[in-house]
């Protein structure tokens, strides 16, 4: 028995940040809606990429169609009356090819590799030199920033670009419609037939930030369960850069509970 406490191991980015898979769509008008049957042969990238995707980003290894003309719908049917390209169906058989639903989950970015970095200077810390904390702060600070113009950025996206999330579990699907794939795995998905309940994403489905107690001192005493109420949280992104050297956001300052002096373990009894 471990009495309901961690059995911690070293963490990486993707306990930091968690980015939820979404199916890649590669016409979101013509076909906006993955089945049951095509749920191996299409590939799931983060919904992230997804939705830059969608909104004009074109990654080579995830084509998509772009028009140039309006989109009809007659009696609930799209009728497209664009002329097809040449090169529209070397692009189908370019992405059936590349199909592999284990696509996109070793797609880096910048955040990703900053976030490393200081997970990987944060355990070294003792054996630095001063050069080398300063180096990691300026790089904390500006890993915080493209945090925030990443949130940002998907907020103003998701106002235009359609993003759903699942109401019993975290699957979320980028584009028009929800996919029908039957994988949903929370409760009562029997009567469902394992079937999604989509319902509008926020920010925080597309992004899902892992919230983590706020340590004022690094070097002190390990948290005390004792002394919870008193303690802060914020996203592990948030406090991994401000451990790193950063300064607290505004927007976190009450929920970091900056304001609230802990008592010392012996003085929790009396305090009322």
């Amino acid at each position: 028995m471990r009495s309901s406490t961690h059995v911690w191991r070293k963490g990486r980015v993707h306990d930091v940040v968690f980015s939820p898979k979404s199916y890649h769509l590669y016409d979101r008008v013509g076909k906006p809606r993955v089945v049951h049957d095509e749920s191996r042969r299409v590939p799931r990238i983060p919904a992230i990429v997804e939705l830059c995707i969608q909104a004009g980003v074109d990654l080579e290894k995830h084509p998509t169609k772009r028009r140039t003309k309006p989109v009809y719908s007659i009696e609930g049917r799209i009728v497209d009356f664009e002329q097809a390209k040449e090169n529209d169906e070397n692009e189908r058989n370019l992405h059936d090819e590349n199909l592999d639903p284990l696509m996109g989950s070793d797609l880096g970015t910048k955040f990703d590799e900053a976030i490393n970095f200081i997970l990987d200077k944060e355990t070294d810390q003792l054996e630095e030199s001063h050069e080398g904390v300063t180096d990691l702060r300026e790089i904390s600070i500006g890993t915080m920033e493209s945090w925030f113009k990443m949130i940002s950025g998907a907020k103003k996206i998701m106002e235009k670009y359609g993003v759903l999330t699942c109401g019993y579990c975290p699957e979320v699907q980028v584009g028009p419609k929800g996919h029908k794939v039957r994988m949903c795995k929370a409760t009562k998905h029997q009567h469902r037939d394992g079937l999604h309940a989509w319902q509008e994403a926020t920010i925080d489905d597309l992004v899902a930030p892992n919230y983590v107690w706020h340590v004022r001192d690094t070097n002190g005493l390990p948290l005390d369960n004792k002394l919870k109420r008193y303690y802060g949280k914020a996203p592990a992104v948030v406090e991994l850069c401000v451990q790193a050297g950063a300064p607290v956001p505004d927007q976190y300052r009450s929920m970091m509970r900056l304001d609230v002096v802990p008592p010392d373990r012996d003085e929790v009894d009396l305090v009322a």
